[in-house]
C-alpha cells in the first residue's frame, strides 16, 4: 500500500511538472504569446508595425489557434534585460535590439559596429551570410531564436553644428551608438555621454548634449527632430545600423509543436522583404520629419562615409579584435562579404 501511495503521488507530480512547462493554452488548444518590445505604439513606425502584422498573420494562418498579446513601450520589460527574459521563459516573444545583449554574447558587438555595413542592401543580405549563422548559434545557445530580420538605419542629429565628417566631431558632447563607436568618437575629440534613446530629447533640449546617433525609427518615435538643428540623413550611406528581429524564446519554442514551429517561421520570413523596403521608406520619412521642423539636411556622401570609416578601421574594429573572443575571425569573415 505504501509503496502503490508512493507511485501515485510521483506519477502526480510528474503530471503537475508536465502541465507547467506546457504552452499557455486554453480548454479549446489555443495557445496564447506574449511579445514585448520598447517603442512606443505609434502607427507610423514601421517596426512596431511589423510586429502587429506578425500577431496577425500567426493568428490568420493558425485559425486563431496561436494568439500572442504585444506589451509595447517596455511595459512588460525594460529592453536592456529583454535578452535574459526570452532566455528564463519571462517573456515569448520580442522585437528586440541585438546589441542589447552584448554583454552576454560578446559577438553580438558585431551587429552594431560602426563601418561594418554601407547600405541598407549590405544589411539584408548579411542575415544569409556565414558570420550570421554563427551570431545565430550564439543567440540559439544563450535562449532566443530569430523569426523574422528587421534593420533600422542610423543617422545623425546634432543641435551646436552639422556633424558630418570625424573633424567635426572635436568638442561636441555626442551620444553614440554603442562602446565601440564610442572609442573611435573620442578619438576623433568628441566627449560621449552613455544613455537610452529615451533620456536623449531632454538632453539635447537642457544643451547635456550636442549630438545623437540612433536609429531613423527613434529619431521619429521620440520626436527628436523637435530639439536639433542638423541632420545627417542615411538615406544614401550610413556608418552604422541597428538589427532588431522578431526572436522568440528557446524555451517557448520548444513547447510549441512542429506545425506551430513552421507557422511563426513561414511568417517571419515572409515579411522580411516588406519589412527591409519599409526600412528604406522609413530613413525618407524621418528625413522630412527633419526638414518639416526646419532642421538643415545632409545626405552623407560616399567620401564622407569613407573617411568614417578609416576612424572605424582604426579604433572600432581593432577594439572588436581585441575584446571579443574569436572576434577577429569574425571581423574578417563579415569583411570578405564586401569586397
Amino acid at each position: 500500500m505504501h509503496i502503490a501511495r508512493s507511485l501515485i503521488l510521483s506519477l502526480g507530480a510528474c503530471a503537475a511538472l508536465s502541465l507547467a512547462m506546457a504552452p499557455v493554452a486554453r480548454g479549446d488548444d489555443t495557445v496564447t504569446l506574449k511579445m514585448a518590445h520598447q517603442w512606443p505604439d505609434d502607427p507610423n513606425d514601421y517596426v512596431v508595425r511589423t510586429g502587429k502584422e506578425f500577431v496577425a498573420e500567426v493568428e490568420k494562418r493558425s485559425a486563431g489557434k496561436i494568439k500572442i498579446n504585444v506589451f509595447p513601450a517596455e511595459s512588460l520589460v525594460k529592453a536592456l534585460d529583454t535578452h535574459s527574459a526570452l532566455r528564463n521563459g519571462a517573456i515569448d516573444l520580442a522585437i528586440y535590439p541585438y546589441i542589447y545583449s552584448a554583454g552576454a554574447i560578446p559577438e553580438m558587438n558585431l551587429v552594431l559596429l560602426p563601418g561594418l555595413w554601407k547600405t541598407p542592401k549590405d544589411v539584408f543580405d548579411f542575415r544569409t551570410s556565414a558570420p550570421w549563422a554563427e551570431l545565430e548559434a550564439k543567440a540559439e545557445a544563450f535562449g532566443f531564436k530569430t523569426l523574422c530580420w528587421i534593420q533600422i538605419s542610423g543617422g545623425m542629429a546634432s543641435k551646436s553644428k552639422a556633424i558630418n565628417v570625424p573633424g567635426d566631431l572635436g568638442g561636441q558632447k555626442v551620444r553614440a551608438a554603442g562602446k565601440m563607436m564610442e572609442a573611435a568618437l573620442q578619438k576623433a575629440g568628441a566627449s560621449t555621454v552613455s544613455m537610452s534613446s529615451t533620456e536623449a530629447y531632454s538632453a539635447m533640449q537642457l544643451g547635456l548634449l550636442d549630438g545623437v546617433w540612433t536609429s531613423s525609427g527613434t529619431f521619429g518615435s521620440y520626436r527628436l527632430f523637435e530639439v536639433s538643428k542638423f541632420y545627417n540623413s542615411p538615406e544614401n550611406y550610413s556608418v552604422y545600423f541597428t538589427i532588431e528581429p522578431i526572436a522568440i524564446s528557446t524555451k517557448a519554442w520548444k513547447k510549441l509543436t512542429p506545425e506551430q514551429q513552421k507557422i511563426l517561421l513561414d511568417v517571419g520570413k515572409s515579411l522580411e522583404q516588406k519589412a527591409f523596403d519599409s526600412a528604406v521608406a522609413d530613413d525618407k520619412r524621418v528625413t522630412k520629419l527633419f526638414a518639416d521642423a526646419g532642421a538643415k539636411i545632409h545626405k552623407m556622401t560616399l567620401d564622407e562615409w569613407q573617411q568614417f570609416r578609416a576612424l572605424f578601421q582604426e579604433v572600432s574594429f581593432a577594439k572588436f579584435r581585441n575584446d571579443v573572443p574569436g572576434g577577429g575571425p569574425l571581423l574578417d569573415k563579415s569583411l570578405s562579404l564586401y569586397k
